[in-house]
C-alpha cells in the first residue's frame, strides 16, 4: 500500500520528474482564427487532446490573414491552414463555416462571412432575399469544414459537419448584453431555426448545440479523433479520485453526448496525467476543474485497473490509479461542460449506478479496502 510515507518520498522525486518533463514538450496545434466564439468552442472540444492549443494571438511573430479565395469551404479551410502552417512551421487547424440555402441555389453558402461586415446586415438582407419564400420552402443547411495541416509531410484531414433547419421569417432578439458580448461574430444564428428542437440557433446553450449535433461540433470531434490516432498516445496513466465525506464517495455524472456510450455514465473524478505532471498535481487539478473542490491526498489505495475502451474510430488503454482524497475548500460548483451532475453515495450504493462497463466490479471487488482506508482515515 502506498501510504504517507511512500507518498512523502514520492513528492520528493517531484522536482527531479519536472526536470525530465522540461526536456519532453507537447507538439502544438495552431489554431487559426481570431474568431473569439470559434476559438471557445476548439478549446473546449481539442482542450484534452494531446496538443497544445496556440491561438493566432500567442503568436510573436504577426502575419496577415490570406485572402480566402476559393469557391468551396474546403478550399477555404485548406488555404488558411497551408498559409499559416508554413509560415509558423507549426501543425495548424483552419476553418471555414457557411449557410447554404435552397431556396437562394446554395447562396451565400462559400461567401456567407462576406456578405456584411456585421450580423444585423447579414440577417437583414438574408430575409430580403427570402422574403416572397413561403413556408415549407425555407430548409437551409450549416455546414463547417476544418482542415489539418501538417507542414512536416504536407498532409491534409479533413472533417466536415453539417446542421440542417429553416430560415425563419424574422430576427431574434436578443438582450445588449448579449449582442456586446457576441458583436458581429454572431452571423446568421438569429434567423436560422432548429426545426428538431423549435429553437434558433442564437437561442441554444452550449450544451444543447452538443446534444443537437452542431455543424462546427461535430467536424471538432471528428479532428480530436484524428488527432489522438495521429500524434497521440495509446495507453494513458488515469489517477481517479475517490474523494470522501461522512463515509460517502463523490461521483460524477458524465456530460459526453458525442459519445452516446459514455454520455450520462456515472464516473469518479480524474483525467489523464499530462507531460510535466505527477500523478498528485493531476489528481488535485483534476479534482478542482470537474468538481469545484480544492483535495488533501491521503493515500493510493494498492490496486491499478487496466482497461481498453473504443470510441469509434479510435481505441485505447488506460490504467486507473484510485487516489483516496478528502475535501479542504473550495465551492463544489461543478463543470458543466463535463459533469452534468454531482452526488455523494455509500460504497454500497455505486454498483447499482449506471458505471463505465467493470467499474461496478472493481468498487464491489475492493469494497472491504475501500471501507478499511475510510476508517483508517476517520473520513
Amino acid at each position: 500500500m502506498c501510504n504517507t510515507s511512500c507518498i512523502q518520498k514520492w513528492r520528493n522525486n517531484i522536482k527531479q520528474d519536472k526536470r525530465i518533463a522540461r526536456s519532453m514538450k507537447r507538439q502544438s496545434l495552431l489554431i487559426a482564427t481570431t474568431n473569439k466564439r470559434k476559438q471557445a468552442q476548439i478549446k473546449h472540444t481539442l482542450g484534452s487532446s494531446p496538443l497544445k492549443l496556440i491561438f493566432l494571438d500567442d503568436l510573436e511573430k504577426k502575419m496577415p490573414a490570406p485572402d480566402e479565395d476559393a469557391d468551396t469551404l474546403e478550399g477555404n479551410a485548406i488555404l488558411k491552414a497551408k498559409a499559416y502552417g508554413d509560415a509558423m512551421k507549426m501543425l495548424t487547424l483552419a476553418e471555414d463555416t457557411g449557410l447554404f440555402i435552397d431556396a437562394l441555389n446554395g447562396w451565400p453558402g462559400v461567401y456567407s462571412a462576406r456578405v456584411a461586415d456585421i450580423s444585423d446586415d447579414q440577417c437583414t438582407l438574408t430575409l430580403e432575399k427570402m422574403k416572397d419564400v413561403p413556408q415549407g420552402q425555407r430548409g437551409a443547411t450549416f455546414k463547417s469544414v476544418v482542415a489539418v495541416y501538417d507542414p512536416t509531410d504536407n498532409s491534409i484531414f479533413l472533417s466536415t459537419g453539417e446542421k440542417r433547419g429553416e430560415i425563419a421569417t424574422d430576427i431574434a432578439e436578443v438582450t445588449d448584453v448579449h449582442k456586446k458580448s457576441i458583436g458581429h461574430t454572431f452571423g446568421y444564428n438569429r434567423i436560422f431555426h432548429h426545426t428538431d428542437i423549435d429553437k434558433r440557433a442564437s437561442e441554444l446553450t452550449y450544451q444543447e448545440r452538443e446534444e443537437n449535433k452542431h455543424h462546427r461540433s461535430v467536424a471538432l470531434h471528428n479532428v480530436k479523433y484524428f488527432l489522438q490516432n495521429q500524434y497521440g498516445g495509446k495507453h494513458f496513466v488515469v489517477p481517479v479520485a475517490m474523494i470522501i465525506r461522512d463515509g460517502k464517495i463523490l461521483m460524477n455524472k458524465r456530460n459526453d453526448p458525442h459519445n452516446p456510450q459514455f454520455h450520462e455514465v456515472w464516473e469518479f473524478p480524474g483525467g489523464t496525467v499530462e507531460i510535466g505532471e505527477n500523478i498528485f498535481e493531476n489528481v488535485v487539478r483534476e479534482c478542482k476543474e470537474e468538481t469545484g473542490y480544492d483535495v488533501e491526498i491521503l493515500e493510493q489505495l494498492p490496486f491499478i485497473r487496466v482497461k481498453t475502451r473504443h470510441i469509434e474510430r479510435f481505441s485505447y488503454q488506460i490504467y486507473l490509479i484510485p487516489i483516496l482524497c478528502k475535501v479542504i475548500g473550495g465551492d463544489g460548483v461543478f463543470s458543466d461542460d463535463e459533469v452534468l451532475e454531482m452526488k455523494w453515495y455509500t460504497p454500497e450504493e455505486i454498483p447499482s449506478l449506471k458505471l463505465f462497463p467493470d467499474d461496478e466490479n472493481m468498487v464491489s471487488e475492493f469494497l472491504g479496502m475501500i471501507h478499511d482506508a475510510i476508517s483508517k482515515n476517520n473520513l
